[in-house]
């Protein structure tokens, strides 16, 4: 479990504009390493001199290895020396888009293998235009607008098929989005309830307003967006400014009452689907702190975790109508728990360094439904110990990451010789010393293919593979955290950093307006440090099975 502040964005211009290896139409494969290959169109003609670069698909491949070739005269690339990996493969052409996959293709390599046929089909994408002013007709500067693709869902109403694309107006107000897959949007500027569609922090203080002037989505003009179109004038006139308000207090000892300098501290704001957090600011020497340009809402101040006071608190407010002042943060001095990282591997898989580990600890009761998360200190020598603890029930991950990959370990927890299956749990201020982190390091791959029978998958459908144990005991450090496997256009799809063990291989297919999902699963042994095959069958007339994973 991850705590997550923000939606994060993918763009192909950061895909590729990241610094990359480059490499020519006639470099040598070396020995072992992949080669992916295709061509690029433009209306059934080769597009020449069209940069097309890959990245690791998902967290647990290479970081840093990244690739790109640029296409010949007859529209062809080829990009050599890829190590085994799941990839996203896409063309870099900002006013483009690929008329099958906007975001790009999910292409799986093994050891050696020559990948063919990735080919794309670009047509030009859509431009939306228009200026967006307040109700007395001033420009709003530097002002986000999202530009939200819709489509009809089973029930007759309409959802957001892709993530908000983000444009900004300049000094007179106006904004231009390009690069537009073909479809229906509604523009909006403004802060609304879905407060992903807002850019994170970068928080309006106006509220949310749809083309023309509707703040009712359902009321907004949706524009059509067709190949190579442009739409101007697609002007959004919003109400004058939100009222903004300031909260101030003072952060103190919950015991003495004293107050405490140069605490820093955040503030999290609380929406109905979701929230955001930041930190960076600290209290005076009075232990004073202020908060301005808050707009009504609900809001927590908390206290950051520090390296020499172990303590923690938030107190919750709303804003409604009216500045807030005199707000009293009480800091509570926290438990800790301390102890030692012991790894354990298979014979075929090398330990990390300890100065690879991360550890993160996570606090439930009764007060805090989600989890509140603490950073580890690891030392050299193993030793680990996390403070500034609320009294609850304390669970571990140990994470990764050495540059080349990031993924999740799995951890027995120990306690006086015993396995704590629920956590530790740790009381009002308690120091709880001895515990032990047993992390597994074995490091299978499981490798598969999807094959179909009775039909083949529409463009639109999306397919799903994930891992359940097999008789999992729950003493034992084989509970992963681990994501579905990408599988991409050719049925293909890569596990890897599985521990070793039994295993259900579960498959799914879900196909837009079809109510039953498809599915099959098949038990498999992973070993350490052996790649495993697996070839699952899925009847596209078979029944629903498994849910999501």
């Amino acid at each position: 479990m991850k705590s997550s502040t923000r939606q994060t964005i993918v763009c192909l211009v950061l895909i590729l504009c990241t610094p990359l290896y480059t490499h020519s139409q006639t470099s040598i494969v070396k020995k072992g390493l992949a080669s992916i290959s295709g061509k690029v169109t433009i209306k059934g003609k080769g597009a020449p001199g069209i940069v097309v670069g890959l990245r690791a698909a998902d967290s647990s491949g290479p970081r840093t290895s990244q690739y790109r070739a640029t296409t010949n005269q007859d529209g062809n690339y080829r990009i050599t020396n890829v190590p085994v990996g799941s990839y996203q493969v896409a063309p870099a052409v900002l006013s483009f888009v690929d008329g099958g996959e906007p975001r790009g293709k999910t292409v799986i390599v093994a050891e050696g293998e020559t990948v063919e046929g990735i080919d794309f089909i670009l047509i030009r994408g859509g431009v939306i235009t228009g200026r967006v002013t307040d109700a007395d007709g001033r420009p709003l500067i530097e002002e986000q607008v999202q530009l939200l693709q819709i489509a009809s869902n089973n029930q007759g109403g309409q959802i957001y098929v892709n993530t908000a694309r983000i444009a900004q107006t300049d000094d007179l107000g106006i904004y231009r989005a390009f690069g537009l897959p073909r479809g229906s949007y509604r523009v909006a500027v403004g802060q609304g309830d879905e407060a992903s569609f807002a850019g994170g922090w970068r928080r309006s203080q106006y509220q949310q307003t749809f083309h023309p002037a509707a703040t009712d989505p359902s009321k907004a003009t949706v524009i059509e967006v067709s190949e190579g179109s442009e739409a101007t004038n697609v002007d959004i006139t919003v109400e004058r400014a939100l009222a903004t308000f300031a909260v101030s207090g003072r952060i103190v000892d919950g015991n003495t009452g004293k107050p405490l300098p140069n605490v820093k501290y955040g503030l999290q704001s609380i929406a109905q689907h979701g929230s955001f957090s930041t930190t960076g600011s600290a209290t005076n020497s009075r232990g004073e702190f202020k908060l301005e340009k808050l707009m009504p809402g609900k809001y927590a101040v908390f206290i950051a975790q520090e390296e020499t006071r172990e303590i923690y608190a938030d107190v919750s407010f709303d804003v409604i109508d009216q500045d807030i002042s005199g707000l009293v943060v009480k800091a509570s001095h926290g438990g800790s728990v301390s102890g030692l990282i012991v790894l354990e591997g298979g014979e075929k898989s090398p330990l990390p360094k300890i100065n690879q580990l991360h550890v993160d600890a996570y606090v439930q009761n009764e007060e805090n439904a989600n989890a509140v998360a603490r950073s580890a200190t690891v030392n050299a020598d193993g030793n680990f110990r996390v403070g500034g603890l609320r009294a609850g029930i304390v669970n571990f991950e140990v994470s990764l990451s050495n540059g080349a990959m990031f993924r999740d370990l799995p951890v027995l927890v120990e306690r006086d010789g015993g396995a704590q299956a629920r956590g530790v749990e740790v009381k009002d201020e308690e120091q709880v010393s001895g515990i032990r982190l047993v992390v597994n390091c074995s490091n299978g791959t499981i490798r598969g293919l999807i094959k179909l029978e009775n039909g083949e998958l529409p463009a639109n459908a999306r397919s799903f593979v994930w891992l359940t144990n097999i008789g999992e005991d729950p003493t034992k450090p084989t509970r992963m955290s681990m994501p579905p496997a990408q599988v991409d256009a050719r049925g293909h799809f890569l596990m890897q950093g599985v521990p070793a063990g039994n295993y259900e291989v579960n498959a799914n297919v879900f196909i837009p307006g079809m109510r039953s999902r498809p599915s099959t699963k098949q038990q498999v042994n992973v070993a350490d440090g052996v790649e495993t095959e697996v070839t699952l069958t899925l009847d596209l007339k078979s029944n629903s099975g498994p849910g999501n994973p």
